[in-house]
């Protein structure tokens, strides 16, 4: 699996993007990645290259990465959530949303939730979307220099597949993607193995080991063995079946743009859990119910659940005032 796919224009004008966007700091076969692709993966990524972790990273290796995450492989779609924030100033109740965006927050405030928003898609430019990667004001960094920012969601993980609840994927504390070296992640992808939670150190984030890594904090949802088609050894929901037929060029190129992002912090996380499965989420009948998720109903984690309790406690999120 080891071939690259070549270039798939060669015309001068192609040579004038490549000479722009792969740059001669690349480090690798330059000339082995498609122009177009380094320029669509610049252009679709919801985290702006200029606030990337390029160091020691080939530029083009991580523009392809961005092609493949936010384009290819769609693996915002299952771990970022929610995926589309408002426009900047919505007021909630808008199209009939229970959410707004009053603090202008997301990757584009100026548009929307495709889904319910405008402006209108065009058929030939990149996509008008407030995908929820919000980058305005760094707020910290971790010990290896990765930077964190206060509302970002990008990847970050927390969507339930029934029991079963989507990864962080940006750099934990070590400033590895969960933790994983470029191998272990190549692993990971070909054998749908747990890595990340098996390693003596799980990944940690500000800190704390990630709990979905817990068994104490977000068990197997039935012992092996109980007549259920499980398999404890293998992720469930994340389709590693298909992308183990990836290259290992596209992958090593996932990965070093999964190294290259901010941390970010999940909203809906272990300890909430999967409504109608574990943990806090038990405790709101109407959510277990309507399969909601529950955290607190902010502009960077907008929730269109039913009303939280009092009591509730909120874990990645701060609750409503």
């Amino acid at each position: 699996m080891n071939h690259v796919k070549r270039w798939t224009v060669t015309s001068a004008a192609a040579l004038f993007v490549a000479a722009i966007f792969v740059g001669p700091t690349s480090g690798i076969a330059d000339d082995n990645i498609s122009p177009s692709d380094v320029q669509q993966g610049i252009a679709s990524s919801p985290i702006p290259f200029n606030k990337l972790n390029l160091q020691n990273r080939p530029r083009a290796l991580v523009a392809l990465g961005s092609y493949l995450v936010n384009g290819v492989g769609d693996c915002v779609g299952c771990h970022t959530l929610p995926r589309f924030l408002r426009p900047g100033g919505t007021v909630s109740g808008t199209n009939g949303n229970a959410t707004g965006n009053l603090s202008f927050v997301g990757s584009d405030p100026t548009s929307g939730n495709p889904f319910l928003d405008g402006p209108e898609q065009s058929v030939t430019g990149q996509m008008k979307a407030n995908i929820n990667a919000d980058t305005h004001g760094i707020v910290t960094h971790t010990p290896t220099g990765v930077p964190i920012y206060p509302y970002n969601h990008f990847l970050a993980g927390g969507r339930c597949f029934g029991f079963f609840m989507s990864r962080n994927l940006t750099p934990d504390d070590s400033g590895k993607p969960r933790g994983l070296s470029e191998a272990e992640f190549i692993q990971v992808m070909r054998t749908g193995k747990d890595i990340s939670c098996s390693k003596p150190n799980p990944p940690s984030y500000g800190g704390a080991a990630d709990p979905i890594c817990s068994p104490t904090t977000f068990p197997q949802p039935e012992a092996p063995g109980a007549g259920h088609s499980f398999n404890a050894d293998v992720l469930q929901a994340m389709p590693w079946p298909t992308y183990h037929s990836m290259t290992d060029a596209e992958l090593k190129a996932i990965y070093a743009y999964l190294s290259s992002l901010p941390q970010s912090r999940a909203c809906n996380a272990a300890q909430n859990g999967c409504a109608g499965f574990s943990k806090v989420a038990l405790l709101n009948s109407q959510a277990v119910g309507a399969n909601r998720y529950i955290y607190a109903n902010t502009d960077d984690c907008p929730n269109n659940g039913p009303p939280v309790q009092p009591n509730q406690q909120f874990i990645g999120s701060v609750p409503p005032q």
